[in-house]
């Protein structure tokens, strides 16, 4: 095949495979350390050792997600790292990009390649057979290299908004939730439930219980239905989710992309957190996402073993130290900068991916231009 024309090729012609490379390892052998450990939606683990360095491209061998498509099937890894054999390997050869493979698989529908009905599988054989529309190598560098930039943009503020979350947890933690003394509850300090009147619209935002996160406080997006039942709530609330497994998996979101005004709607499995007059707002979500608060929670949970759940007066009664006011009022000017330049980060976010979404198969069949991608690219902030 010419590295100068667009060709239809499969995927295994323009690749090579290093499964033999892999090798699993069970969590209670495994020796914890800086290295990323593997498995076919993404990093599982970290590990002592290493079996891959560089970039290469790994691609879900079996799942449900190959099917629900939850997370993303095809996605790189770089650096030092090891790879589980739920994952293949693979990296791209001298007609091939291996991030511009990673875009190209992770916008194709793979039903049709996948075996077993319970549990969905991707083959190496199968893999291979996969059909890509490839343009000239060049043209592939370019296009990974457009997409690549709206990612990194994204990775770049996902970033900063961890750094920021560890630095506000940091001093809480040394300023508040260290001290000896247990002279408090969570009550005197957050509001469990508010009363917000039903919006007066036929239509209100929703926030469903696969929108609140796992890590950081963005919520992952919402929808809008009629406004009726369920939690209520307004800016600058906590939003957790109160049965099992959410509880366990800490999905827990911050309110911050309604107006002023607005009230939004959620599932009857919410508990509403909002911070006291005169505590700054985040103060309510940093609470909520304290270790120590979430085994209490997990610990007060009541009901079946499949349908736990912990309840709004339970948690008002945890116990904490009495702070220092004057530091608490501090702090609460600067979480609240912080929290807003993250929140507006989380929209630059928005609007890089949905940039990078329509740009992709327009891309990848030909019909965009690069560079009238980077030029989108460029204004939507990349």
């Amino acid at each position: 095949m010419s590295s100068a024309e667009r060709r239809l090729c499969r995927l295994g012609d323009v690749t090579v495979s290093q499964n033999s490379r892999r090798r699993p390892v069970k969590s209670t052998e495994r020796s914890s350390g800086p290295y990323p450990y593997y498995g076919a939606s993404g990093i599982v683990d970290y590990v002592d050792s290493y079996l891959f360095e560089g970039l290469h491209l790994l691609i879900a061998e079996d799942g449900e997600n190959l099917r629900s498509r939850t997370t993303p099937v095809a996605f790189l890894a770089d650096g030092q790292f090891w790879v589980n054999n739920h994952a293949h390997v693979l990296q791209g050869n001298s007609f091939s990009d291996t991030r511009y493979l990673a875009y190209a698989v992770g916008q194709l529908d793979l039903s049709r390649y996948l075996t077993g009905s319970t549990q969905p599988k991707l083959t190496k054989g199968a893999l291979e057979s996969v059909m890509l529309d490839l343009p000239p190598l060049a043209e592939q560098q370019a296009i990974a290299e457009v997409l690549g930039a709206l990612d990194d943009k994204i990775a770049a503020n996902t970033a900063l908004a961890a750094n920021a979350e560890r630095l506000l947890r940091a001093e809480v933690d040394v300023a508040w939730l260290r001290r000896e003394d247990r002279s408090s509850t969570l009550a005197e300090f957050v509001d469990f439930n508010p009363k917000v009147s039903v919006p007066r619209s036929e239509s209100a935002v929703y926030v469903d219980m696969k929108r609140l996160p796992e890590s950081g406080w963005s919520i992952d997006g919402y929808d809008h239905r009629e406004p009726r039942g369920g939690a209520r709530f307004r800016n600058g609330d906590t939003l957790l989710a109160r049965i099992t497994p959410c509880l366990e998996n800490r999905k827990t979101g911050f309110v911050d992309h309604l107006e002023d005004d607005e009230v939004g709607i959620g599932s009857t499995e919410f508990i509403v957190m909002r911070a006291r007059h005169g505590i700054a707002a985040p103060v309510s979500f940093l609470l909520a996402t304290e270790a120590r608060f979430r085994e209490f929670a997990i610990q007060h949970m009541i009901g079946t073993s499949g349908r736990q759940r912990v309840a709004a007066s339970d948690l008002a009664a945890f116990e904490l130290p009495t702070p220092d006011f004057a530091w608490l009022d501090q702090f609460g000017e600067r979480v609240d900068a912080l929290f807003a330049a993250v929140a507006a980060q989380a929209r630059e976010n928005r609007t890089l991916a949905a940039t990078r979404d329509a740009m992709l198969p327009q891309l990848m069949s030909g019909k965009l231009r690069v560079r009238d991608a980077e030029k989108a690219a460029a204004e939507a902030g990349a």
